[in-house]
């Protein structure tokens, strides 16, 4: 948080001892103004798709508005100065670090469909064991930034210890279970579904940055680097983290059900339209077979018939049956047209049918009375 101890360059170690003090250079301003605007503004979007997607009454999507809404306080300090700056930083750093933990538990949360009930105990028991050191570093941080003791510096570099294998730990769980549950290449995720694609991306910056911030605190490899012992890589982790819990609100084993789920609909529309008939004479018997079928199997008069079609109250495979009964004319390209709809977008499908006629009287549906929308996510 704020300039970071190096504990291995002993001029940062020096200032330190001194006493926190707000960058003065240029650069340290610019450096540090950037990574906590940044940081603001992937929150505040974050939280929007957050909202915009959560359902009522779905404790997992509640808790990860809530880790948002704890770790966008911290990100002002730049704004202040001391001594607002210094008792700003450690005040808002306890909802930082308690939206640290959170999003532990969230990633319990999210993975815990694939862990037994021992293992689950001991994710969520490690991660309360794991607190005692976020209340001493609580303390380190308010005496280092009001200038009292230097204890910040011992404690920060131990930081990501307690901060982070939880979350290492729910990727490669989630990883072997792809591969070895439901054997998908990650190719063919992506494909399906770009929300996974993004999900990977934000796994993998966020473990980078991880990596850089063990780094920046643990040797001088960025001491000569970065202007003022700055550190804006514990802002990137942060922010990437966040992204994998709002970019797929569930958890990760209802995600791929239902990812599995849309991919056998998809091979199956596929595999219709791959059987449907080339020639006239095929498409005029399957025609007569399909009125007779549905006139068999819901004999219902005309009217009878429009009233289920204008409430929407049948599936889209009856409305094809009826409006194909009805009008000879609709041949098999019709009903082709419609499956590749279905099957070509992950998220939702339309399906929609035309005007068609009778002997008695003129029918027509509208796409808002005989579409059914089956939406991902």
């Amino acid at each position: 948080m704020a300039p970071t101890p190096q504990i291995s360059s002993e001029a940062i170690v020096e200032k330190m001892t001194a006493g926190a003090t707000k960058p003065t250079s240029p650069e340290g301003l610019a450096l540090e103004g950037w990574a906590q605007g940044f940081l603001v503004g992937a929150i505040v979007v974050m939280a929007a798709i957050t909202v915009a997607n959560m359902r009522r009454g779905v404790l997992l999507h509640k808790l990860i508005l809530f880790e948002l809404f704890l770790g966008i306080f911290h990100p002002f300090f730049i704004l202040f100065q001391p001594p607002v700056y210094g008792w700003y930083i450690s005040a808002t750093a306890i909802l930082l670090n308690s939206s640290w933990s959170l999003h532990n538990v969230i990633a319990w949360l999210k993975i815990r469909p694939f862990l037994s009930r021992r293992w689950s105990i001991v994710f969520i028991g490690t991660i309360i064991i794991a607190q005692p050191y976020w209340i001493v570093e609580i303390y380190a941080n308010f005496t280092y930034f009001n200038n009292i003791n230097n204890l910040f510096v011992h404690t920060r570099p131990y930081e990501a210890i307690f901060r982070d294998p939880w979350w290492i730990i729910s990727i490669v769980i989630l990883m072997y279970n792809i591969h070895a549950t439901y054997k998908l290449p990650f190719t063919t995720i992506v494909g399906l579904s770009p929300r996974f694609g993004i999900l990977f991306a934000a796994m993998i910056l966020s473990t980078i940055f991880i990596i850089l911030d063990i780094l920046a605190v643990t040797t001088h490899i960025f001491s000569t680097r970065l202007p003022d012992g700055l550190n804006p890589f514990w802002k990137l982790a942060m922010a990437f983290k966040c992204l994998t819990d709002s970019i797929i609100l569930d958890d990760f084993k209802t995600a791929l059900d239902k990812l599995m789920r849309y991919k056998m609909r998809r091979e199956r529309a596929n595999q219709r339209l791959s059987s449907y008939p080339e020639t006239a004479d095929e498409r005029d018997t399957i025609s007569g077979l399909s009125r007779q079928r549905t006139f068999e199997l819901d004999p219902l008069s005309e009217e009878a018939a429009q009233e289920r079609i204008g409430s929407g109250s049948v599936e889209p495979g009856e409305v094809m049956d009826f409006a194909t009964a009805l009008n000879p004319a609709m041949n098999s390209k019709d009903h082709a047209r419609r499956i590749e709809a279905m099957a070509n977008n992950v998220d939702s499908y339309d399906i929609e049918l035309p005007e068609f006629q009778t002997d008695s009287a003129e029918y027509s549906t509208s796409a808002g009375s005989s579409s059914k929308t089956s939406k991902f996510g």
